[in-house]
């Protein structure tokens, strides 16, 4: 497992990105299911995903939806 660091930049966030999409790659088997959660590579894919949603959350958050009828 790769050694896993708070995201600070968007290049951190990008990289991030890229690992994800290789793990996902990795991880996914012929019947579209993710490998066993005990693996090393999954819990890795977990830890990244909690990782960028944070940064999403700080960076590029997304507000709350508006209706254009009652506006």
């Amino acid at each position: 497992m790769a050694s896993l660091n708070t995201i600070r930049t968007e290049a951190d966030y990008d990289s991030a990105l890229a690992r994800v999409t290789a793990l996902m790659d990795d991880l996914t088997t012929p019947d579209g299911q993710i490998d066993d959660v005990s693996n090393p590579s999954r819990i890795e894919l977990e830890a990244l995903v909690a990782l960028i949603e944070a940064y999403e959350d700080e960076r590029h958050p997304i507000g709350s939806p508006t209706n254009p009828a009652t506006t």
